[in-house]
């Protein structure tokens, strides 16, 4: 019995036996090669795993905080832009600015402006208004230009915000920018406290987001080595450098640099995480175990099996082999599925790949560089096939109101709505795209083989694109009406370039704007030339200063015909173009900022001409009037301008008169009366030009100190044929009268209108029924004849 149980089980005696030994066997030491191989793949991967987990989240980090900081910073520079574009700070405007980004963003614990001489005159919440703060260090950086710099405690505002609650003291990091005047000088710094909790909170939501269980501990240094943070607020800051910390073997550790655009030089901040070897590589740990325990099932199973199909495997062979074949089959094809699916998914990704390579991630429309390329095989098909297609470029107006004056999210939801909008015109062929901001694409071909058919077709597609923005657009924040200007350049048989017809675009939309916006223009060369002109024409005029400028003079009576006066009118004598009217190159010089010195030579010249007109007895007690644009009034230097002009030409400052238009009140008011007064001081007199064409008040006329307001000729053209102009001048007149002012109509050109002026209680007038300007000689040889008319 005992030797027949034997012979049934033993390996040597049994072919069975035999057979499961050499099966368990062979099972035992594949599965434990199989077990080491993946194991050391395995665990390559999890080390690898959890180093580049560590290293996500030190980028993650840093890409927050550098994103954060970059934010804030930004948002310093343009609030600081917007303040220093204006030409006179409104500091009630400028702290309600303040408070609603400080409402926004909580991040902020304080935003502050400080003049020039480190005295804060507008801040969030009023705290520190008027306090000194020259002797921090973010005024004197940000005076040098944009700054960011490393946490500090509380110091002025310790005292105005409420303690912590775990009874540490308060920390901010500092964010600034310069105010810079349209010359480079700097009027102030523009300065944000943000809490340094807001950090921590940075570091523990990724860490939470990251991780489920927190294991890793998170660091902060800054440029000299030194701790700034650590996000176990339960410990204290480690003894260890950071290059100690680095080397140190019993921790898993990646570092991220915190790489900011302000400074210039970097804030030089290093992220560190860093975890214990052992935590970290605990997964490996776990496998190991997991996979011998397997492997041992697996063999013991593997016996087992072995034991059972033997008695049917060694029976036949040939069914054994049949089977290990189909066995062999049936392995090699299970995985196939997993192999069909992982296929599928790598299609997927490489799907999404594609889409953030050539798609707008806003509003998925394409891109600018896929665009382009399409649009030069666009080029390259039309040459081929002499056909025609057109480049759309539709640009939102007013865009950066919207985005200034209720978010960005808004303006990139009611982007994201346009989008959807114009995909309509895919359905008629169109290829849309975002190129950037507020900019859409919409690339048309097979427009036909003729200009005029081709012209006419994208026409028509403009129209239909413009006609989407018929409807408001609904946000979460409520309806919304959107316009835009659409520029159409030509893809045609011609040797364009996918440059040079999105130029052609741009210029285009250019022209739209121009137009009213909400307009459609077809580009032409004539608008290349026109640019071309355009930046000829200023640099003429920058070389035109002085010397090809002339001043003409035109007379100011005293009804009935007493001489009181002249305006100088400002001429520019080309010299190829002739005479340039001030209408062409009067509006260049105030968007370039050449009126400043348009304006003090030409009150160079009047002021000349008072001093030699001071000996003369008939001409020493005539006024010249000089007018003052808004911008050249609003120029921070424009007072010690005139007082300097006076002091070097030794003129009569009481027969000099400033006319200033009613678009300097756009500014701070209580600014442009107290530089009035100066003025006024000085003895100079002031006249309200073009008075009732823009958008003065009473209010205002009360506070100005004023000599004379200024009928505009617009009024005087038809007062003898329109009633409407008639109620206009006698209500000025009469307005006037009441605030004991001058009252002058200009461009008085007939009898009949200065008779109708003076029976409305008009009397002083000018215009070409007393003289058209004239250069000074000729004005002067005109000052002894007779003035009636």
């Amino acid at each position: 019995m005992i030797n027949r149980l034997l012979n049934r089980i033993s390996p040597f005696r049994s072919v069975r036996a035999r057979f499961s030994a050499v099966m368990g066997g062979t099972g035992i030491v594949l599965g434990l090669a199989l077990t080491m191989f993946m194991e050391w793949h395995l665990e390559d991967g999890l080390r690898s795993s959890a180093r580049e987990a560590l290293n996500a989240v030190a980028d993650e980090i840093a890409h927050e905080l550098n994103e954060d900081m970059n934010n804030r910073q930004r948002e310093m520079a343009l609030m600081a832009d917007m303040i220093a574009g204006r030409n006179a700070i409104d500091v009630d405007s400028v702290r309600k600015s303040m408070d609603e980004l400080h409402a926004r963003e909580p991040t902020y614990a304080w935003i502050g402006l400080a003049d020039a001489r480190g005295q804060v005159i507008a801040a969030s919440g009023g705290l520190l208004q008027g306090a000194d703060v020259s002797l921090r260090p973010w005024f004197a950086a940000g005076l040098r230009g944009g700054f960011v710099g490393d946490p500090h405690d509380a110091v002025l505002l310790a005292r105005y915000l409420a303690p912590r609650p775990d009874g540490e003291p308060l920390r901010f990091l500092d964010v600034a920018a310069p105010l810079l005047d349209p010359r480079g000088i700097t009027r102030g710094v523009l300065a944000g406290h943000l809490h340094w909790d807001w950090v921590q909170k940075v570091v523990s939501d990724t860490v939470t987001k990251r991780r489920k269980k927190n294991t890793i501990e998170v660091l902060i240094a800054n440029r000299k080595g030194e701790w700034l943070l650590s996000s176990n607020r339960l410990k204290k800051l480690p003894s260890a450098s950071l290059r100690a910390m680095e080397s140190d073997t019993a921790y898993l550790v990646a570092t991220q640099k915190v790489v900011a655009s302000v400074p210039a030089d970097g804030l030089g901040w290093t992220v560190v995480v860093r975890e214990g070897i052992d935590t970290a590589h605990a997964p490996i740990y776990q496998l190991r175990k997991l996979m011998l325990t397997t492997t041992a099932l697996l063999a013991a199973l593997f016996a087992l099996l072995s034991w059972l199909v033997a008695g049917r495997v060694v029976r036949p062979i040939v069914e054994l082999a049949d089977a290990a074949r189909g066995h062999a089959r049936n392995a090699i094809q299970r995985p196939e599925p997993l192999r069909r699916k992982a296929v599928d998914e790598t299609l997927v990704l490489g799907a999404a790949m594609d889409q953030l390579a050539h798609h707008d991630r806003l509003t998925g429309l394409l891109n600018r560089s896929e665009l382009l390329a399409r649009l030069q095989d666009a080029i390259g098909h039309a040459r081929e096939r002499h056909s025609f297609g057109a480049l759309l470029l539709a640009n939102l107006d007013n865009f950066t109101v919207l985005n200034n004056t209720r978010g960005h999210e808004v303006g990139d939801q009611l982007l994201v709505a346009v989008a959807d909008r114009l995909r309509q015109l895919e359905g008629a062929g169109a290829v849309l795209a975002r190129i950037g901001g507020d900019e859409f694409l919409v690339l048309l071909q097979g427009l036909g083989h003729s200009t005029g058919l081709a012209q006419g077709r994208a026409a028509a597609m403009a129209t239909t694109a413009l006609s989407q923005f018929d409807a408001p657009f609904l946000l979460d924040d409520g309806a919304c009406m959107a316009q835009a200007s659409i520029g159409v350049a030509m893809v045609g048989d011609h040797a364009a370039s996918a440059d040079e017809v999105l130029q052609g675009a741009e210029l285009a939309m250019l022209e739209a704007k121009k137009r009213g916006k909400a307009q459609v223009a077809i580009f032409d060369q004539s608008m290349r030339e026109a640019l071309h002109e355009r930046v000829q024409f200023e640099q003429d005029l920058r070389a035109a200063i002085p010397g090809q400028l002339v001043v003409f003079y035109q007379p100011q009576v005293r009804l009935p015909s007493n001489l009181q006066g002249a305006e100088l009118l400002v001429r520019w004598n080309h010299p190829v173009q002739g005479m340039v009217s001030p209408a062409r190159f009067i509006p260049l010089a105030e968007e370039t900022g050449l009126v400043l010195p348009i304006g003090r030579w030409v009150l160079e010249t009047a002021c000349r001409t008072l001093c030699e007109w001071a000996a003369h007895p008939k001409r020493n007690h005539l006024v010249l009037a000089v007018n003052v644009s808004a911008r050249e009034f609003s120029d921070p230097g424009y007072l010690q301008s005139v007082r300097s002009v006076l002091d070097a030409t030794g003129a009569n400052p009481h027969r000099l008169k400033l006319e200033l238009t009613e678009s300097v009140l756009a500014t701070d008011v209580d600014k442009v009366v107290d530089k009035m007064q100066a003025l006024k001081a000085l003895g100079i007199s002031f006249s309200l030009d073009d008075f009732g064409t823009g958008f003065s008040s009473l209010s205002y006329l009360q506070r100005m100190p004023l000599d004379q307001l200024k009928i505009d000729q617009s009024f005087v053209r038809e007062i003898a044929t329109n009633p409407n102009d008639a109620s206009i001048v006698r209500a000025v007149v009469a307005l006037g009268q009441g605030l004991g002012l001058q009252v002058i109509a200009e461009g008085v050109e007939t009898v009949e209108q200065r008779d109708l002026l003076a029976r409305h209680g008009c009397a002083r007038c000018q215009g070409y029924l007393y003289g058209r300007p004239a250069p000074l000689q000729e004005f002067e040889a005109a000052i002894d004849q007779p003035w009636e008319r």
